[in-house]
């Protein structure tokens, strides 16, 4: 199951970015005397999660969309997000605009479907 919050998210909706996240973190600098040392450690926070509802594979009815736009629009406000079987603690990134990416699929459609990008963030 996936969901965000209370909206259950279309079974199909794809995470994008995955495998493109590190949880580590590393700077290296030259010292003094030529060496290279490296800065290393552990990201607790800031994974990047990118669910995108493809043409020809899934998409989000109106209500959907104009409920993830409520959530979208609660400034500072985190919501537990369910994929299969993991769970986090995420918010909306706002600083990689636009957070909510969604165009309607066939405009005029009576369900309203829309495809595009959410943009989230572990906490």
């Amino acid at each position: 199951m996936k969901q965000l919050g209370d909206l259950r998210l279309p079974d199909e909706l794809l995470w994008i970015d995955r495998y493109t996240w590190s949880p580590v973190a590393q700077e290296s600098a030259r010292s003094i005397n030529g060496r290279v040392i490296h800065f290393t450690a552990s990201l607790s926070g800031g994974r990047p999660i990118t669910l995108e509802a493809r043409e020809g594979m899934t998409w989000f009815t109106s209500t959907q969309v104009q409920t993830l736009s409520i959530l979208a629009a609660q400034a500072g406000a985190w919501f537990v997000l369910l994929w299969e079987d993991e769970t986090f603690h995420v918010v909306f990134r706002h600083h990689d605009q636009p957070a909510l990416d969604l165009h309607e699929l066939i405009p005029g459609h009576p369900q309203g479907l829309h495809v595009g990008s959410i943009k989230l963030e572990v906490l």
